[in-house]
């Protein structure tokens, strides 16, 4: 076996869906952002910090537009956030470290505003890293501004960019899309967890 096959098989990554199942209205779905710094939510989309202004008892409220309240290992929301159980949460730090990603405790609250759970966490990965082959990738760029990226239809990978990719990262032209390392994504799989759902990204050589 050639030494490139051999490496090629952990060369993998996945992109999860941060949103869930959004086919089973009994799941738990998030609309609100932390109380007191919504205006701050677009940091949790991008990778800026937020630990600094997160509030001691940050609060997240489940909201009247999404009724379900089954808890899963991923809580989907509509704010472009990572949220994941605790456990979940463990595996990513012992894979990331706590230099390049913080990790946002706070409480859940249900549609009555009673204490829901204290076992989740906000992953928000700093920063976005430099992936993908804009020859390869389906982009949509603006009509008047070409040079700017509207959006990214389907995210290809270039593999020269892939040696020092972290094992979670966002895209760096699409920052609301997370992206696990095979290794990451082995881990998390092997666990008994419920509503974190992958896709395998491509590489332009493949």
């Amino acid at each position: 076996m050639s030494k490139r096959a051999a490496t090629a098989g952990k060369l993998r990554f996945f992109i999860l869906d941060n949103m869930g199942d959004q086919d089973d209205p009994d799941l738990c779905m998030l609309g609100n952002f932390i109380k007191g710094i919504e205006m701050d939510s677009w940091r949790v989309a991008e990778g800026a910090p937020v630990g600094a202004i997160l509030p001691k008892d940050a609060r997240l409220y489940m909201d009247k537009e999404n009724l379900g309240i089954q808890l899963s290992s991923l809580l989907g929301n509509t704010q472009q956030m990572l949220i994941v159980h605790k456990d979940v949460k463990d595996i990513i730090q012992k894979h990331c470290g706590d230099e390049k990603v913080e990790y946002l405790s706070f409480t859940l609250y249900d549609h009555r505003k009673r204490v829901y759970s204290r076992d989740y966490f906000i992953i928000n990965p700093l920063g976005a890293f430099d992936c993908l082959d804009m020859g390869a990738s389906d982009v949509q760029r603006e009509t008047e501004n070409p040079e700017r990226i509207v959006e990214v239809l389907e995210p290809v990978l270039d593999r020269k960019k892939m040696k020092n990719a972290p094992p979670l990262f966002r895209i760096d032209e699409d920052p609301a899309t997370y992206v696990l390392s095979f290794e990451l994504a082995k881990e998390i799989s092997e666990g008994d967890f419920s509503n974190l759902l992958v896709s395998e990204l491509k590489f332009s050589d493949a």
